[in-house]
């Protein structure tokens, strides 16, 4: 039997991750840790509790860099950051009533021009599903 090269091997393993991914996600569903925890079960075949603690602790990871005030970037998808907003005038929704609105810290995200692009172009979740794993992968 022939052994198909490194990069071939890679491209396939791409392939049935995305294949996974988009079959447990139907037409408007939302990606979920659980939908996460199954791919790398269903991928790699590891068990579905050592999943969950993998996708709990990137997320658990990711809020622990945004806390410290640090970007998280993550590549081909975007960056997420700290702003600070500063105290400024506004008015009470309901009443109309002038109010302060106080200082405070916000995350915010940046979309990967990647991304961008692929929203832009109006590709359907499953185009923009795999072209991200892929990248991820």
């Amino acid at each position: 039997m022939e052994e198909l090269p490194k990069q071939a091997v890679k491209e396939q393993q791409k392939e049935e991750t995305t294949m996974v991914l988009c079959s447990l996600l139907k037409e408007g569903d939302t990606l979920t840790k659980s939908h996460l925890s199954d791919v790398i079960y269903e991928q790699f075949g590891l068990p579905k509790k050592f999943c969950k603690e993998i996708v709990e602790l990137f997320f658990q990871e990711s809020l622990e860099c945004l806390a410290r005030g640090e970007d998280l970037k993550l590549s081909n998808f975007g960056v997420f950051s700290i702003k600070k907003k500063n105290e400024r005038p506004g008015r009470n929704p309901k009443s109309g009533e002038a109010a302060v609105i106080k200082a405070r810290q916000v995350v915010s995200f940046h979309p990967s021009g990647q991304l961008r692009n692929e929203v832009v172009e109006g590709r359907k979740h499953d185009a923009i599903l795999q072209s991200s794993i892929e990248k991820v992968l």
